[in-house]
C-alpha cells in the first residue's frame, strides 16, 4: 500500500505551523484546512475551489488580514456531503 505525505497544521500563538504525517486519514487530524487540503478531500482542482469561494458556495474564512483562505473541516465535510 502506498503512503502519502500529508501536511499537519496547528494553531500556535496565532501562527500556523505544519509537519509531515503519513496516511490517507491524516487530513482529518488537521483542525484548519487550507486550499490544498480542500482539494485533496473533494478531489477538485484549485481553480474550482477558488471559483466556489468567489461565488460564496463553499464555507470559508479569511485569515492574515483577509488574504489567506482557511476552511473548517467539519463545515467543508457537511457542505460536500450535502452537494452529493
Amino acid at each position: 500500500m502506498e503512503k502519502h505525505n500529508e501536511v499537519h497544521y496547528s494553531a500556535s500563538q496565532s501562527r500556523y505551523t505544519h509537519s509531515r504525517r503519513q496516511g490517507d486519514d491524516a487530513i482529518f487530524d488537521i483542525r484548519i484546512w487550507g486550499v490544498d487540503e480542500v482539494c485533496h478531500f473533494t478531489q477538485y482542482a484549485k481553480g474550482t475551489v477558488y471559483n466556489l469561494v468567489s461565488r460564496g458556495e463553499i464555507p470559508f474564512r479569511k485569515r492574515g488580514g483577509g488574504r489567506r483562505l482557511v476552511f473548517i473541516p467539519s463545515e467543508v465535510i457537511q457542505w460536500f456531503t450535502a452537494e452529493l
